[in-house]
């Protein structure tokens, strides 16, 4: 039989479980888009600009176990606009397969070769010019992305051969999922020894404690069998605050060290070894390099090496399947312990700690403002365990990740060290793609909204009922407030008067404004209601920013103290001068 490479590339997508594309149809990728149309498993949608569709495929993989975020865009232009959502995904370690059309392979590569701007983004770039590469590609492309540490993956695919209608090969060929992509990568006679060492140091240790990333999301009970076992605090990074229930009495917080709240910053005050699961010291988990590890440092992960801040490595390394590895270290440690701890004085400890930080921020006179612990306390109360929540790039990123409490796996979302600002929207509208049964909440500043708030109208356009909660305070708060180091000084930080009602208007979609506390709980069910009916909202929040969050202050004492003397005293000089003279 004979079949065109767009009809191909269909039946590859379909046999990898694909069931949502992102982009933009153009000259170059047309012809996919007509057979992805006629598809009855895959839905592509629209999207208003390729850094939407990245940031769409990224979140759907986030959000849904087992699935694989996927764009369709054009070579060029499509990709260049679709970069930032790319670089975060490679950073955060989220499976994503990027397809283009690109021009008639006799032409050979544009004058700016997309291939060359990604590869230091990518897993793999493949680019196809035989009809008979396309499935196979495909697969090959699929398994990389997902397996070991996963990551976005690119396939070209030149516009002459979508069109080609060319003898293919019978029986097609069919995709099997692989069941254990994430094997050991040692020996099976090393990895034993060096979980039996795991399991010996972790219990000599006076003071254990466990860190969790994104990499442990799916390993939740194992994860909580673990820490009981060894009765020790958990804390996580910001992405992975969804791997560690938040209402289990082992869960300290997010991180450790100076910047992390007082439950989890007196938790681990005296940690001799430390598990890291899933996650490595980059800038946002380290808290830009305040929270040093212990020298007892023991990784699991899926791939590797990582370093911590000062490139001391780990003590040891287990790489592989981070649910399997997690329970055969249990088994070890069951094995040499028959009785757990008793931990009950570390889980009082830090269910005071956090009581006390909770009360402190409700008692914050937020005044004609609305406080951010009064917000996140009522939406926890109003929102389903397994609601999905997607904050954006700001200081709101923080504070939703030290006052609102997550529980549930894949249920809470953000842009990390590529700090990928207009993450928000689109992210919050795959989420809701994916999860058509869950509520879905998005919280962003005004900044990132002025970025990419158009996306609300995909948002219409597919009747989601997604929530997007602006905190808005006319400002770019998190750089507007690192300026106020040196009195006097705000540069490009003010946004300026935004009338997001009349915006709401415009596109159709629902609006409503929270001006105080007081406003809070009708606004909140009003807005649940409205997106039952499938329909989008706005929350025009006035938000307090005067208190923030551990986090930032904690990172700020950090990057201050990295100053040289000098620097530190011609900073404060200049600030004086700059108070005196206005």
């Amino acid at each position: 039989m004979n079949k065109t490479g767009a009809w191909l590339t269909r039946y590859a997508l379909e046999q990898l479980g694909i069931t949502h594309t992102f982009g933009i149809p153009g000259v170059q990728n047309a012809e996919l888009y007509d057979q992805l149309n006629r598809s009855q498993q895959i839905t592509p949608h629209l999207v208003n600009h390729e850094m939407s569709a990245a940031f769409m495929a990224d979140a759907l993989s986030r959000t849904c176990a087992g699935s694989v975020g996927t764009m369709v865009v054009v070579s060029g232009s499509g990709v260049t606009h679709a970069i930032s959502g790319i670089g975060e995904a490679y950073l955060a370690g989220i499976p994503i397969l990027i397809i283009a059309g690109a021009p008639h392979s006799q032409l050979g590569p544009q004058l700016i070769d997309a291939t060359q701007i990604l590869q230091p983004l990518t897993k793999a770039i493949y680019r196809i010019d035989k009809h008979q590469q396309i499935i196979e590609t495909l697969f090959r492309a699929y398994h990389v992305a997902t397996s070991g540490r996963p990551g976005p993956v690119y396939i070209e695919i030149p516009v002459d051969l979508q069109l080609l209608d060319h003898a293919v090969n019978e029986p097609l060929p069919t995709f099997v999922h692989s069941v254990n992509d994430h094997a050991p990568t040692a020996s099976d006679g090393d990895f034993e020894i060096d979980l039996d060492s795991a399991a010996k140091q972790l219990l000599q240790a006076k003071s254990p404690g466990i860190m969790v990333g994104w990499g442990g999301v799916d390993a939740q009970p194992e994860l909580i069998a673990l820490a009981e076992q060894l009765g020790a605090p958990v804390c996580t990074t910001l992405s992975g605050i969804s791997s560690f229930p938040a209402q289990h009495p082992l869960h300290a917080g997010m991180l450790f060290g100076p910047a992390a709240v007082p439950s989890a910053k007196n938790a681990f005050k005296d940690c001799d070894y430390l598990l890291a699961i899933g996650t490595c010291f980059n800038q946002i988990d380290s808290a830009a390099g305040s929270a040093v590890p212990p020298h007892g440092l023991i990784y699991i992960d899926s791939d590797g090496p990582h370093c911590s801040p000062d490139d001391r490595t780990a003590s040891i390394t287990l790489l592989g399947d981070i649910k399997q590895t997690v329970v055969s270290l249990l088994h070890k440690i069951q094995g040499q312990q028959s009785v757990a701890p008793d931990s009950r004085e570390i889980r009082s400890a830090i269910a005071k700690d956090k009581a006390v930080f909770k009360e402190e921020w409700l008692d914050h006179n937020s005044k004609d403002r609305v406080n951010p612990a009064i917000f996140f306390s009522k939406l926890r109360e109003i929102l389903d365990e397994d609601a999905i929540m997607v904050t954006d790039d700001g200081l709101h990123t923080f504070l939703a990740a030290e006052l609102m409490p997550i529980s549930a796996p894949r249920s809470f979302i953000t842009p990390s060290d590529f700090n990928a600002m207009g993450y928000c929207i689109p992210a919050i509208n795959a989420a809701k793609l994916g999860n058509p049964d869950k509520q879905t909440i998005g919280i962003l500043g005004d900044g990132a909204m002025l970025m990419n708030g158009m996306e609300a109208l995909t948002a219409v356009r597919e009747n989601l009922g997604t929530i997007y909660c602006i905190f808005n305070d006319g400002k770019i708060s998190r750089i507007s407030r690192s300026q106020r180091v040196e009195p006097n000084q705000s540069t490009c930080t003010k946004l300026g008067n935004v009338n997001w009602g009349a915006f709401a208007d415009a596109i159709e979609c629902g609006y409503i404004p929270v001006r105080s506390n007081d406003d809070i709980d009708l606004a909140l069910r009003r807005a649940l209601e409205t997106a039952a009916q499938s329909q989008p909202v706005y929350l025009d929040i006035a938000i307090d920013y005067s208190r923030s969050s551990y986090y930032a202050q904690g990172v700020a004492k950090a990057n201050q103290a990295r100053l040289a003397g000098k620097n530190t005293l011609g900073s404060f000089g200049r600030a004086i001068v700059r108070k005196l003279t206005g």
